[in-house]
């Protein structure tokens, strides 16, 4: 039998801000808070046997990562060939390498045009493992996806109701 606590936490904005950046540990809140104390327990064991948890350059090679799993939602575009972060003033969604596209732009038109990733490697003259890529990404972040879409068509609909003025 499994032993279950359900707990509520009131978070500060420090806290909420940290969360936010570990949204890819999970798909809901609750996904992510497990996800982390098991990460926290972990890291504990370590150092409770005899481990010391060190912050080193990602390309120092000596070194393996202690939290996988936390590098990945933190900074996902390490685990990717073809997809990178691109400064932006609210978006934080990975883009494809070499090009002004997002993924989140590459997958809607996937959707709209009905193609598969071999189809949308042609139509938009990209590596196939960079569409593989792009849709593996977009389904992990579903959700920062689904939200930048939205907030970008809120802005659209600000812009045409102020201009209709």
């Amino acid at each position: 039998m499994t032993i279950r606590k359900r707990i509520q936490i009131e978070l500060g904005a420090t806290e909420l801000s940290a969360f936010e950046r570990i949204r890819g540990l999970g798909h809901t809140d609750a996904e992510i808070g497990r996800r982390a104390f098991a990460l926290l327990a972990r890291l504990a064991d370590a150092i409770e046997n005899g481990f010391t948890i060190a912050a080193v350059p990602a390309d120092e090679p000596r070194f393996a990562d202690a939290a996988p799993e936390l590098t990945n939602a933190v900074a996902p575009e390490r685990q990717y060939r073809y997809l990178v972060r691109r400064p932006h003033s609210w978006r934080r969604q990975l883009s494809l390498k070499g090009r002004r596209l997002t993924v989140g732009q590459l997958v809607a038109q996937m959707r709209a045009n009905a193609l598969d990733e071999a189809a949308a490697a042609r139509e938009f003259d990209l590596p196939f493992e960079a569409v593989v890529e792009a849709v593996d990404y977009a389904e992990r972040f579903a959700g920062l996806l689904a939200a930048e879409a939205a907030e970008e068509r809120r802005g659209f609909e600000l812009a045409a109701a102020t201009s209709a003025r």
